[in-house]
Formats: structure tokens, C-alpha cells, sequence
């Protein structure tokens, strides 16, 4: 089973201004697609990378991304729900909230979203909201993910969106999280690019972390392969799951199946077979009980 974890929900321009879209694919000068978060367009681009079960995410981004011309990106969790509802069979649902807006009520919403909706973890975006992960206003949200057992997918690293501060994506903000809170399981999101040798270490140092390569589409080849190498030689290949974002869907997965071709063309190391399998959907998988 192929699972990608990282998927964007948010009509365009409804719920997702297309200004701030646009923004986020400029730097791989990819046609700017209006349809990529529509549900239906999600299915088919799941169809055609060969992904079986993709993982969905709300947001709330109104605080720190709205103008006045518009407010900020904002879809709801029981919007995500009703996407779901609609694909039951090939989405899974994942919370997203502000934390900083209303703290307790983020606590109480995330449980809503895993009892009554059936959502499978928490995503946090630090830049995007202008907050540290280890602010302590976010612990009582830590702890509510260790009850309820599922992981928190925190982005960390690089975004071309104008407003999200660099000073909020640095991996090793995540480590007095991991120092205090031992058995929260955590996702990297983006394996923290560019601070790639960052986040390995940081991911090698706490046993519950793990990293997805969201994103990463449109990187050469040699980089992908070389960065998957380098982890599977610290924190080992089980703690690296599959992500697109969107518009990366069919190139992402066409990038990881093709990296061995490249790999044997160039007399390098390949990514054994079993080791692909669980970066693909079998880690996605075990960490967030699904499939």
C-alpha cells in the first residue's frame, strides 16, 4: 500500500487565497493549478501516482496570513470530515487548528477531531503562524496527542510563502519537545530542508521522531538519494514516510521509483527494495494505524 501524508486541503480561492497559493509553487515553476486542492482532483491525482491512501490536512491561518483584501487560509476539520466522508476508502482525515488563537480550545478540538471524526494525527505549522513548537502555550496540545495516541506532523524548514518567518523553521526547535515529552511521537515535515543534516541528527537523537519528504518533488535526483542514503544510514529507513504536497503528487512518487534506475546509472548505492516499501506506505502505515 502507498500512502501519501501530506496533503493540502483548501478551495481555491474560497478557502485558500490564490495569491498565498501561488506563492507556494513559484520556486519549481510548475503551472499553477486552481483545481489541485478540490476533492475529485485529489482522488485523480492519487490514481494516477498509484497512492491508495492519502492523508488530509485543515488549517487555520486567518491570525497571521489574512490582508485586507482577504482573509487568511482557512479550512475547517469538519470540512476535511466531509471530504472524507466523500472518499472514505482513499482519505484520512488530520487535524488543523491555530493553537496560539484559543489554547484550551485547541486541546478540545483536536480530541473532538480524533473521537468523533476519526482523525488520524495533529498538524501544527509553526512559520505559518508566527509560533515557536516549543512554546509552552502548545504543551497542553503535546499532551492531548500522547492520550489520544497519535503523532503530532509539525512543518519544519523552508516555505517560499512571504509571511512565515525563517526564525520559526529550524528543526532544532523541536528539541526541548522531544527532551520533555519522550513518547510524543512526531513528524518532521518536510525532513526540516534546507537543514537536512539538522533534522537527521535531530530525528536520530529522539526515538519517537520521524520525517516526511513532502515537497520534494522537484529536487535532482543525486540530492534525493543521496539525503535517503544518509538517512538510512543514521535513523534508518522506517522513520521516513512519503508526502507530496499536492501539485507534487504523481512527480514525487515517480521521483522515488525511478531513484534506483538513477542510482545504477551513476554506480551508486540503491535504496534496497523492503527499505522502499516502507518509505512508500508501510511506515505511514504502523505510525499512524492505518491500511
Amino acid at each position: 500500500m502507498i500512502v501519501d501524508i501530506h496533503i493540502h486541503s483548501g478551495l481555491i480561492p474560497d478557502q485558500t487565497p490564490e495569491d498565498w497559493a501561488r506563492e507556494l509553487y513559484t520556486p519549481f515553476k510548475r503551472p499553477f493549478d486552481m483545481d489541485s486542492k478540490r476533492p475529485e482532483r485529489i482522488i485523480a491525482d492519487l490514481d494516477a501516482a498509484g497512492v491508495d491512501i492519502g492523508l488530509i490536512q485543515a488549517s487555520d491561518l486567518r491570525r497571521t496570513n489574512s490582508n485586507e483584501k482577504r482573509p487568511g487560509p482557512y479550512a475547517t476539520n469538519d470540512y476535511v470530515a466531509e471530504v472524507v466522508a466523500q472518499y472514505p476508502d482513499r482519505l484520512v482525515g488530520e487535524c488543523g487548528l491555530d493553537p496560539i488563537r484559543d489554547p484550551w480550545w485547541a486541546v478540545k478540538e483536536l480530541d473532538r477531531c480524533v473521537k468523533e471524526l476519526g482523525f488520524k494525527a495533529l498538524k501544527l505549522l509553526p512559520t505559518y503562524g508566527y509560533y515557536s513548537p516549543d512554546d509552552e502555550r502548545i504543551y497542553p496540545l503535546y499532551e492531548k496527542a500522547i492520550e489520544l495516541d497519535i503523532p503530532v506532523h509539525i512543518h519544519m524548514g523552508w516555505t517560499p510563502t512571504i509571511h512565515a518567518p525563517m526564525k520559526y523553521q529550524l528543526p532544532y526547535l523541536l528539541d526541548d519537545v522531544g527532551i520533555r515529552y519522550p513518547e510524543l511521537k512526531v513528524i518532521v515535515a518536510h525532513l526540516g530542508y534546507p537543514w537536512v543534516d539538522e533534522c537527521i541528527c535531530l530525528i536520530w537523537k529522539h526515538q519517537n521522531f520521524s520525517c516526511d519528504i513532502a515537497y520534494w518533488g522537484g529536487f535532482p535526483d543525486d540530492f534525493i538519494l543521496q539525503t535517503l542514503l544518509k538517512c538510512g544510514a543514521t535513523i534508518g529507513y522506517e522513520r521516513i514516510l512519503y508526502g507530496s504536497e499536492n501539485n507534487f503528487i504523481a512527480m514525487g512518487t515517480h521521483k522515488l521509483r525511478g531513484l534506483n534506475k538513477y542510482a545504477r546509472e551513476h554506480n551508486l548505492p540503491e535504496i534496497p527494495h523492503e527499505a522502499m516499501n516502507l518509505i512508500l506506505g508501510g511506515n505511514a502505515q504502523r505510525i499512524l494505524k492505518i491500511g
